[in-house]
């Protein structure tokens, strides 16, 4: 069975696909800067510096590394920190490929919010333009230092969408609200928010890692109204849903520029990559969520 590196292999969506491919008989290593543990491969990316041993064995890249977008106000230095933790940490790996003799595959992630924040009629496709706005030039990037690795092996590149996870993520921060019974749309609650189970999106790496796919792929299973993902998580903590809408001045005072993950909306297509033969296992919000909260 092949050797897969995943970096980032620590975070939200690193873990749970690691238990996932090791299932499947993988030999997983993850790296990262804090090497503590078995299977851990330590590397300093801002130094420019990585553990030599194990490089050899590797098959498989799974680039799952940059800055949680959603962690700090978008500041002039955090929007540095929010680049250079993506583009800067993938070309430093494209350029200690000579250490992967055995590299036979690569895939690396990027945002589902590259086309732009506005209301589209009909859903984006991969091939569409990238938008004006910070977040698609950030997403555009971070794919062009990725497409480095499509110039010498078969590659592709998810465009992930907010991933719906019972251990953090999207899902922690929206319940809470709901608990206490505040549950209510956020802005509008018409704009719409593309999400992915956490889940689906590890067995869709799998599914290109095992079909060899070639190319980018919005990596989303659906997009909902705001108000329509609120209260499916409402419904599924069996808390109540009729608060009003929470003005969208609100978010814009407290969280700036970076109101906009909120307030945004954004329609993407999945349509190619079920194409490739792949099926969603949570393809509805109210499924998705129920089975994270059950």
């Amino acid at each position: 069975m092949k050797t897969v590196l995943i970096a980032g292999g620590t975070g939200l969506i690193g873990s749970t696909l690691s238990n996932l491919l090791n299932e499947k008989g993988y030999k997983v290593y993850k790296l990262t800067r804090k090497a503590k543990k078995r299977g851990h491969i330590y590397w300093n990316p801002y130094v420019q510096t990585i553990e030599g041993r194990n490089l050899s064995k590797i098959n498989i890249i799974i680039n799952l590394v940059g800055a949680n977008i959603g962690e700090k106000k978008w500041t002039d230095k955090r929007k540095k920190e929010l680049i250079e933790s993506r583009v800067n940490t993938t070309r430093y790996l494209f350029n200690m490929r000579t250490n992967f003799p055995n590299l036979e595959y690569y895939i690396g992630a990027s945002g589902i919010n590259c086309y732009g924040m506005e209301p589209v009629s009909s859903p984006h496709v991969e091939s569409d333009p990238y938008g004006p706005d910070y977040l698609s030039q950030l997403v555009k990037s971070w794919e062009e230092s990725s497409t480095l690795f499509q110039q010498h092996y078969p590659a592709s590149i998810l465009r992930i969408a907010s991933v719906l996870d019972k251990n953090g993520g999207v899902i922690s921060k929206m319940k809470l609200p709901v608990w206490f019974g505040l549950g209510s749309p956020m802005g509008s609650g018409e704009q719409l928010m593309p999400w992915i189970h956490v889940e689906d999106l590890c067995e869709m790496i799998i599914h290109c890692i095992e079909n060899k796919l070639n190319g980018t792929y919005n990596a989303v299973a659906s997009c909902d109204p705001n108000k329509e993902v609120m209260r499916a998580l409402a419904k599924a903590m069996h808390r109540p849903f009729f608060m009003p809408k929470v003005p969208a001045q609100l978010f814009k005072w407290l969280y700036g520029e970076m109101s906009v993950l909120i307030l945004g909306s954004v329609n993407a297509s999945n349509e190619k990559i079920k194409a490739t033969g792949f099926n969603f296992r949570y393809p509805k919000i109210q499924e998705a969520v129920k089975q994270l909260l059950s």
